[in-house]
């Protein structure tokens, strides 16, 4: 009976430890992270062991989901890819999220089998004082003000609970016909993983009108 009772006993320690099971401590690091959201980002460190899962992964699932809706696929479709839009602004903004989800789908397209065209590329090669090489710039008076692509992938950002809503689209430059589309929910520690990088939560975007027209 002695023994029964022991374990009864422990087994009570153990279901207070649960993880469902709010302990002090918790509270107050949930009440620290509320806080921190005003600030863009949670505690988290470059030197954090890295996630299982990264933007790239979740821009491989949008990519297959896209794809996968096209009913009759064109081979000698262009791409342009452009950036995500945060949906609480005047679809020009951005954040340092958006534009590392850009890079990853462009990559996703091109790994699909399309051909993607680089809006970011100058045509010439510039090296800073430091002596460093590019070959991209975020200058609109640096940029070609022509792409010819026939599909547009874009789409929308919208903060939620716990992370980012995506919703993906691909729009033809033609018709401005909707294509495909595919959403995604991205967990806040694969956003801030990214938004670690830089401390601004939001960035506008540069007056610039691409004309993309299609080849014959």
């Amino acid at each position: 009976m002695k023994y029964c009772f022991m374990v009864l006993i422990l087994l009570n320690m153990g279901c207070s430890e649960s993880p469902y099971t709010a302990t002090t401590d918790q509270v107050k690091t949930n009440n620290a992270l509320q806080i921190n959201e005003k600030g863009l980002l949670h505690e988290m460190s470059y030197y954090d062991a890295p996630l299982i899962k990264n933007v790239n992964n979740y821009a491989k699932w949008l990519a297959q989901d896209l794809f996968s809706n096209l009913d009759f696929p064109d081979n000698n479709a262009v791409f342009v890819v452009a950036d995500f839009a945060l949906l609480d602004s005047s679809l020009d903004k951005t954040n340092h999220f958006g534009r590392q989800l850009t890079e990853a789908l462009m990559h996703e397209v091109n790994r699909t089998g399309f051909s993607v065209i680089d809006v970011k590329a100058t045509g010439f090669i510039r090296v800073n004082e430091n002596g460093d090489v590019f070959f991209h710039s975020e200058d609109y008076q640096e940029l070609s003000d022509k792409a010819p692509a026939t599909n547009i992938l874009t789409g929308t950002l919208t903060k939620h609970k716990g992370g980012y809503l995506v919703n993906a689209r691909v729009i033809s430059v033609e018709s401005n016909a909707l294509l495909t589309s595919a959403q995604a929910f991205i967990p806040y520690e694969v956003v801030d993983a990214v938004l670690l990088e830089n401390n601004e939560s939001e960035t506008a975007s540069p007056n610039i009108q691409l004309k993309a027209y299609s080849e014959k």
